[in-house]
């Protein structure tokens, strides 16, 4: 029985990527660390201004940029992270129409790319299942984002335990106060899928503060009933890849939506 299960909810999920085009991308750039002010300020001045007005034209639907804090190798490792959610993977965003905005500069003083290197792109598909605390405030609340990229025998079986199980018992904690977590979601892999890059999933979750993002990340805090991830933790393969950021600026097309 639970076998049919898995396999209608794999059919499920399969039909709705088939009909919906939205998609998401986490490019990593490295950025030297005497551009990295004017980097942040032409994401935060210039970008997140393009963001918002192609969320108007219905092509976006979230957008961020966030800065890698702690962890090894930092000089050699990608050092930013930027996240667009796009409505439709067949229609390409003009990101030259930003001029249009600002028509007094030149696109290579606007273009952040021109001092920073893009070094991995990942595509994922949402799965609406972004959840957060009762009385969160984004804008306060959401300071660090610890995302964690998961490998796993079952991909179907562990998607399915993360919105039956971990998505339920982490909104309910969160309400309750009862857990650093300020917001939560998941979603899958589209590509790449190589020897280096094995991971099929993805997971984040929000804090308020670096001091709760660098926490254990298996939630001591949390009382987990007897055996929660037993499975899930059989279902594992290797160790999550795991990296802490700074979230520097966000938009999110329901706050646009709400102005």
């Amino acid at each position: 029985m639970k076998k049919s299960l898995f396999i209608l909810f794999a059919l499920l999920f399969s039909c709705v990527f088939v009909n919906a085009q939205e998609f998401t991308t986490h490019e990593y750039r490295t950025v030297a660390p005497e551009n990295m002010n004017e980097y942040i300020k032409r994401e935060v001045l210039y970008w997140s201004k393009f963001a918002e007005s192609e969320m108007k034209k219905g092509n976006l639907t979230y957008w961020a940029v966030l800065e890698r804090v702690g962890g090894e190798n930092q000089l050699n490792e990608p050092n930013i992270l930027r996240i667009n959610t796009f409505v439709d993977i067949d229609k390409e965003v003009d990101w030259t129409s930003i001029t249009k905005l600002f028509p007094t500069m030149r696109f290579v003083d606007l273009d952040a790319r021109q001092i920073s290197k893009t070094t991995d792109k990942i595509f994922l598909r949402d799965l609406g299942n972004h959840i957060q605390a009762e009385k969160v405030v984004p804008e306060k609340d959401f300071k660090y984002m610890r995302v964690n990229y998961h490998n796993m025998k079952d991909t179907w079986w562990h998607l399915n335990f993360e919105a039956e199980h971990v998505k339920p018992y982490f909104q309910k904690a969160m309400d309750d106060g009862k857990t650093s977590i300020k917001g939560w979601g998941n979603s899958l892999i589209l590509t790449p899928k190589s020897d280096g890059f094995q991971y099929k999933t993805h997971s984040y979750e929000f804090f308020s503060s670096l001091k709760d993002a660098l926490g254990p990340n298996d939630f001591p805090d949390l009382d987990f009933p007897e055996n929660f991830y037993k499975q899930y933790l059989e279902n594992y393969v290797g160790e999550r890849n795991v990296r802490i950021y700074k979230v520097i600026k966000f938009i999110d097309v329901n706050d646009i939506v709400k102005q």
